[in-house]
């Protein structure tokens, strides 16, 4: 009789167990189909697998040993169903995310050198505040600000009209025409506080005599301007079967809108039915022309600057080419998404140190996402200066891509994708991006991956977004930039625009 209730309550509980499983199972079915990144036939498996488990417990719940052995089984498949819909869910708010094409922003901030009391905007209240004025007189419009070759002019405006109207004051301000002359008086002390375009520290900083500025000024407070984004979306729901994706690091800590210099420059050539791939990177300072410029020469970094898409103009020019997609990442992000994966390894083609980060010994290097971070940006330290950097870059690439494909990947999926929330924006649709993944599920297919970095020779010119003063720059050697066509043709040939 003890037996019989036993195997009734069990049978209740089972049941209970049964019908939850079913619903999980279900529900994580559809939502593997909603996220359609999985082939057909991998749905169909799942389901008749789910099926069977459901028809196999069922039945063990006729005897009170297998009934107790259903209902753990039950459960366990329970806690799997919750994970991969919280899988799935990750992902889908990710690629949200990611492929969320916001509007692009600059960043316009109040600096003071680094031993200034100042902590808060209150605090520079009665300061002498510099900034670059390509006119004495505000207030001028658009076409008058882009032909005197300072876009910022506007901005700067409506961030001191800010200031003001927070500060409930007026703020003294000094003008001077150009950036450098706005740093001297700051370290000076002719001026007190700074308001600048926080994209044009870094480009200062890189001026011999100028290495100060990078990590003597501090920020105060920051104020952010939308800026309109002339790219048109992508139609289609698939890629094409050849596509080229620019993947561009930009140098910025913040959010990944924020428009600011692109330190790394790839351009991925990808052929899905050769499973070809090539990655070209075109150092940061090499010296071309952009329809932002009106044909003035000036750095590839530079072109960051005034949006991604002069960066993406910049690059088919150099090339003849047509850029399907973009993939943009701040430093910050790739940090975290780095310490997500739980680190990478890179092979180093040099002994070298970082300080303050560590040393990098020649060889096989186990890395953090700081460590990493230091290793793709370092180019002093090597003869061939930026370009060993572009191909330390692309091999920071490949190990990341490693990682993704090992085990470390799902052992840390969550974090991972909380990584990627807020640190990567795409011009790719969620559609086309599932549309690559079921692609590569349904043939599991090894992809071939050719690396090229074309070559030139250091000197100094002006540049478009510094007048009057000469910065390094690297010339574009034109036979490496053929031979890149060339190898771009054998994968990207043959597609009709």
């Amino acid at each position: 009789m003890i037996k019989l209730k036993n195997l009734h309550a069990n049978e209740h509980v089972g049941y209970v167990t049964l019908i939850v499983y079913i619903v999980m199972a279900f529900a994580l079915i559809v939502q593997a189909a909603d996220l359609n990144m999985f082939p057909i036939f991998y749905l169909v498996i799942i389901s008749i697998v789910f099926a069977a488990l459901g028809i196999l417990f069922f039945l063990m719940h006729r005897k009170l040993v297998t009934s107790i052995i259903a209902s753990v089984l039950s459960l366990i498949m329970i806690f799997l169903c919750g994970a991969g819909a919280y899988y799935i869910r990750q992902t889908m708010n990710a690629l949200a995310d990611v492929t969320s094409m916001g509007e692009q922003t600059d960043v316009i901030s109040v600096y003071v050198m680094n031993e200034d009391p100042a902590e808060t905007l209150e605090d520079i209240k009665g300061y002498k505040i510099g900034v670059v004025r390509a006119s004495g007189e505000r207030g001028m419009n658009k076409v008058e600000m882009q032909n005197a070759g300072d876009a910022d002019q506007e901005n700067l405006d409506k961030t001191i009209d800010h200031l003001e109207e927070t500060l409930h004051t007026t703020l003294d301000i000094s003008e001077v025409d150009n950036m450098f002359a706005l740093m001297d008086e700051l370290r000076s002390q002719q001026v007190k506080a700074i308001v600048l375009n926080e994209a044009y520290v870094g480009i200062i900083s890189d001026r011999e005599g100028y290495e100060w500025v990078a990590t003597g000024i501090r920020r105060i407070t920051m104020v952010e301007h939308v800026v309109e984004v002339d790219i048109q979306p992508i139609v289609p729901k698939v890629v094409p079967e050849t596509f080229i994706i620019y993947l561009s690091g930009i140098d910025t800590y913040g959010g990944v809108s924020a428009r600011s210099r692109s330190d790394v420059n790839i351009l991925a050539i990808v052929n899905t039915e050769t499973k070809n791939v090539l990655l070209l990177s075109t150092p940061r300072d090499y010296y071309v022309s952009f329809n932002a410029t009106g044909g003035v020469r000036d750095k590839l970094t530079h072109a960051g600057i005034y949006g991604v898409d002069a960066s993406i103009d910049a690059l088919e020019q150099l090339y003849g080419i047509q850029v399907d997609y973009y993939l943009r990442l701040n430093f910050s992000g790739f940090i975290d998404i780095i310490d997500a994966l739980g680190g990478i390894e890179v092979y180093s083609d040099y002994d070298f140190t970082v300080t303050p980060i560590r040393t990098y010994q020649k060889g096989m290097n186990q890395l953090n996402g700081l460590e990493a971070l230091a290793f793709a940006r370092e180019r002093y330290s090597f003869p061939e200066g930026d370009f060993q950097r572009a191909k330390n870059q692309m091999e920071v690439i490949r190990a990341v891509i490693q990682k993704c494909a090992s085990s470390s990947m799902l052992m840390n999926y969550a974090s991972v994708m909380e990584a990627v929330a807020g640190s990567f924006e795409t011009s790719m649709s969620q559609e086309q991006i599932a549309s690559l993944v079921k692609m590569q599920l349904s043939d599991m297919a090894q992809w071939s991956v050719t690396s090229y970095t074309v070559d030139g020779h250091s000197m100094y010119a002006e540049t478009f977004s510094m007048p009057g003063t000469e910065l390094y720059v690297i010339e574009p050697d034109y036979a490496t930039v053929e031979t890149a066509k060339g190898m771009i043709q054998e994968i990207y040939g043959g597609r009709e625009e």
